[in-house]
């Protein structure tokens, strides 16, 4: 009985479809709509998970009925679910598609809020493949329950994907994910085919992969090196290898030389290496003695050999006695040689006699040849008299020649009779001539009458000093004496009484009685 009136509610369900469709048929706004080929219809489908074995199947949103009644049986209903639910059609091979109809269950747009659609051509993941449209109403009056999504790609699979995060994104989500499909139509035709209604031409050679779109069989992607609706058109011989926008035609990118949408315009002459922006032209950089976008403007004379920045015009280096940006400012002429700095225009050095960063200032009067440090202004060297950095001070009179350090003012030297840092001490009276040491005061030479007494000091301190040599001689001879003496007697004392006759020092006359005879007396009288 209940397939009785399960059978009854959709063949009553798909009548009310028919004549939807027929009504539909006879305006132009769904005209077009109709006479595309339906590449989903009865094709194979699957769900994640079934509310009901025998009701709200993955095949029923295929079967060509779009009642959205739960009861008409048209319409798919998977178990609710915390985290996602999907649903899927294999459309049997790689189809070009063009657009692709959403028919939902009526007044559930709570459950169908957030849903997101994938073409692919394979089946790892729900979310594989190209996302052709996602959800994201704010209000449940904005999802829209029989809405039709334009998706130009090619593939095999069509899924529909929903998901609940905790927290839901709106407080108006449905607690658990639900899909409740009661149609899905994927408009196109199968790869490399197009026409309404019948799929029944080829697409054009031209197109990339030989795929076209199913209406009107303009190429989806061109083959390389051409460009247009059909991809018939070549791409402009200066477009880099030839590659370009298949609808546009605008180059990738330019040979070199070459800029422009087409790269159709030659770079300027100027350009270095003829290198310009692909896009507007200008140059990569300049030649020798240019500068701007396009590298027309000259530099400046001024520059050193004419060198100068592509994009300001500012001088590498100037010419000598030039300053500046673009070295249109001179020297001083109080700068040594006319050299200056660039920047700013400071002297290098000076011009004798002038200080300054530029020059400006004159030595002062009493600087020696009127030089003077540049940036200080100090004195190199002084005038004769003159001491301190600007050689204002005047060295003391008491100074021979008037001559003192530059930094301290003490004199070098002193008159005869002076000493001291400033020559204001007199010498001692005893000194020869007055003369004696500029420093401490000690004399150079004395008197004659001091000199008898310091002649009689020295012999003497020579006298002494003889004495104590010549005592210390006689102690070293009484010394060695009295060491030999010692050493003969050691050797007559000797205990060695196997000694022989052989053994009896020469050296010596004996004293026995027996050997000894008279004494001459003229001998003696002579001695």
């Amino acid at each position: 009985m209940s397939t009785i009136i399960r059978t009854i509610s959709i063949c009553s369900g798909m009548l009310t479809h028919y004549l939807n469709d027929l009504r539909y048929v006879r305006t132009n706004a769904y005209f077009q709509r109709y006479i595309t080929v339906n590449v989903a219809l009865s094709k194979i489908a699957a769900q994640s998970s079934n509310h009901s074995n025998d009701y709200w199947l993955a095949s029923a949103a295929v079967d060509g009925c779009h009642n959205t009644t739960i009861q008409s049986g048209c319409c798919t209903h998977t178990a609710g679910d915390r985290r996602m639910v999907w649903w899927r059609v294999d459309l049997g091979q790689l189809n070009t598609i063009d657009s692709i109809q959403i028919i939902y269950r009526a007044n559930f747009t709570f459950r169908l809020a957030g849903y997101e659609l994938y073409v692919s051509n394979i089946t790892t993941s729900p979310t594989d493949g190209v996302l052709c449209y996602h959800d994201i109403s704010a209000t449940t009056t904005a999802v829209q329950l029989n809405v039709t999504h334009q998706c130009p790609s090619v593939g095999r699979y069509v899924t529909v994907y929903n998901y609940r995060n905790d927290p839901k994104r709106y407080s108006w989500y449905s607690v658990y994910a639900v899909l409740e499909l009661c149609e899905v139509i994927v408009y196109g035709c199968p790869a490399g085919s197009y026409g309404d209604g019948d799929c029944s031409q080829v697409c054009p050679a031209t197109c990339y992969g030989g795929n076209c779109n199913p209406k009107t069989g303009s190429c989806l992607w061109c083959i390389d090196g051409k460009y247009g609706d059909t991809c018939d058109v070549d791409c402009s011989v200066n477009c880099r290898d030839r590659l370009c926008d298949g609808n546009t035609g605008y180059c990738g990118g330019c040979v070199d030389g070459k800029y422009g949408d087409t790269c159709d315009v030659d770079c300027s002459v100027n350009c270095k290496d003829r290198m310009c922006d692909e896009n507007t032209g200008h140059c990569a950089g300049c030649v020798d003695g240019k500068y701007g976008d396009t590298c027309d403007v000259d530099c400046s004379v001024n520059c050193k050999d004419r060198m100068c920045d592509a994009n300001t015009g500012h001088c590498a280096e100037c010419l000598s006695g030039k300053f500046g940006n673009t070295c249109n400012q001179d020297c001083s002429i109080n700068c040594k040689d006319t050299l200056c700095v660039m920047d700013g225009g400071d002297c290098i050095e000076c011009v004798a006699g002038k200080f300054g960063n530029t020059c400006e200032q004159s030595c002062f009067v009493n600087c020696k040849d009127r030089l003077c440090v540049k940036d200080t202004g100090n004195c190199t060297g002084c005038k004769i008299g003159k001491y301190g950095e600007k050689c204002s001070m005047t060295c003391p009179v008491t100074c021979k020649d008037f001559v003192c350090d530059q930094q301290t003012g003490q004199c070098l030297e002193c008159y005869p009779g002076k000493y001291g840092v400033v020559c204001g001490a007199d010498c001692p009276s005893v000194c020869t001539s007055n003369m004696c040491e500029k420093n401490d005061g000690h004399c150079i030479t004395t008197d004659s009458s001091n000199t008898e007494q310091s002649s009689v000091q020295t012999y003497v301190i020579v006298i002494v000093i003889l004495a104590v040599v010549c005592g210390l001689v006689v102690a070293a001879l009484i010394a060695a004496i009295i060491y030999h003496c010692r050493y003969r007697r050691s050797k007559q004392n000797s205990p060695d009484k196997r000694a022989g006759p052989s053994d009896v020092d020469s050296s010596y006359t004996s004293i026995d009685h027996r050997q000894v005879e008279p004494t001459n007396v003229y001998e003696m009288m002579v001695t």
